[in-house]
């Protein structure tokens, strides 16, 4: 069965879905709260698993857990969102690996799109990493707002505000880590660049 949790964060309110299996979908805020659960329900129908939002289930004890870990990085707060379970039922194995490659892109540094294709052993590949990139199902805990191409340029993110998110979120991680240079997360992939100017849109 599929559950799901909405939770205030600085940005406004956020949601999850989630089934035995881990993380199914999350979104960032949208303008109302009725606006977000409806981008978490159109993001759970595109996966296409089985089960209904909402369920009766127990919830996971690992949810908590994540929607702390979700919180604290929309505040600014240098967190791994690697230990957060993933449910990948239905994607591709192209598409698994190249999300858990840009899981490992540290708080506030940005890799490209050809460097994440290179970590799945996919060399030419950089326009499949943008699509994966761009229909992820799974903002902030895949931190796709970290992948630039290879001038540096914000391209496709998959959440509310699109571009202008992007370089929000960017900008709330440059800051931090201008605030606080020593990062004891600061290992993983190769990287291109730090934060960028903007404000969140909404």
């Amino acid at each position: 069965m599929l559950g799901q949790r909405t939770f205030d964060s600085p940005l406004g309110t956020c949601a999850v879905a989630y089934s035995e299996h881990g993380l199914v979908a999350a979104v960032l805020p949208s303008q109302t709260q009725a606006t977000t659960l409806r981008a978490l329900a159109s993001l759970v129908r595109a996966r296409k698993l089985p089960g209904a939002l909402p369920s009766d289930e127990p919830e996971p004890t690992w949810v908590e857990a994540a929607i702390r870990t979700l919180s604290d990085l929309l505040m600014g707060v240098p967190v791994d969102t690697r230990s957060i379970p993933l449910d990948t039922r239905g994607l591709s194995d192209f598409r698994v690996r190249i999300y858990e490659a840009a899981r490992a892109i540290p708080f506030g540094e940005r890799a490209t799109y050809g460097e994440l294709a290179r970590t799945a052993d996919k060399a030419t590949a950089a326009r499949a990493v943008g699509r994966a990139m761009a229909t992820n199902p799974w903002p902030l805990v895949v931190p796709c707002h970290r992948v630039v191409d290879s001038a540096g340029a914000l391209h496709g993110f998959s959440a509310p505000g699109g571009l202008k998110t992007k370089a929000a979120l960017l900008d709330i991680e440059a800051r931090a880590r201008a605030a606080s240079p020593c990062d004891p997360q600061k290992k993983g992939a190769k990287m291109t660049g730090s934060g960028s100017q903007g404000s969140l849109p909404f």
